[in-house]
């Protein structure tokens, strides 16, 4: 699963055209559905909108939403993460973020490759900065979240892998 496979990318790009062709209706009780199931990792995503413009941010959320369709898509369950672990990926993020910017700034590029899942990153990532006129302090607010959600998102599938498994 850290390892983005070439399904992974064609299931991505699927989503992005289905999500966009969506009816307001359909994408409303897609949000919801998910704020549902992940009430953590949604709600701090919809209340973390600092350094961003309206737009940004939701095309940020957007994006998630995005992600989870194409989980779903590829047949992977994602289960309620707790808040405890959501709390653990948005700390440990952090430490990486904060180092890597001491030494070198912020370097999305760079800090896309240490991601767990660099591809999909960069997918989302440009997916909301290419529909935007964004600052750079909102670019990297919108990568560092992104990149938790992916995270989250991840774990929440190999959660329900390890639970299922057991």
């Amino acid at each position: 699963m850290k390892t983005l496979q070439n399904d992974g990318a064609i299931s991505l790009k699927d989503s992005i055209i289905e999500v966009e062709g969506w009816s307001d209706a359909v994408y409303q009780q897609n949000f919801m559905d998910f704020l549902e199931q992940q009430p953590f990792v949604m709600g701090t995503l919809m209340d973390a909108d600092e350094g961003m413009d309206e737009a940004t941010h939701s095309w940020m959320l957007k994006s998630v939403l995005l992600l989870k369709w194409s989980f779903q898509k590829m047949g992977w369950r994602l289960t309620p993460l707790s808040n405890e672990k959501w709390q653990s990926v948005i700390e440990e993020k952090l430490e990486v973020y904060e180092s890597h910017q001491e030494e070198h700034g912020l370097d999305i590029s760079a800090l896309i490759k240490l991601s767990s899942s660099p591809n999909t990153l960069s997918e989302l990532y440009l997916y909301v900065v290419e529909n935007n006129t964004t600052t750079e302090e909102a670019k990297g607010n919108a990568l560092f979240l992104l990149d938790c959600a992916i995270e989250a998102m991840e774990m929440a599938v190999l959660q329900d892998k390890t639970e299922s498994d057991a």
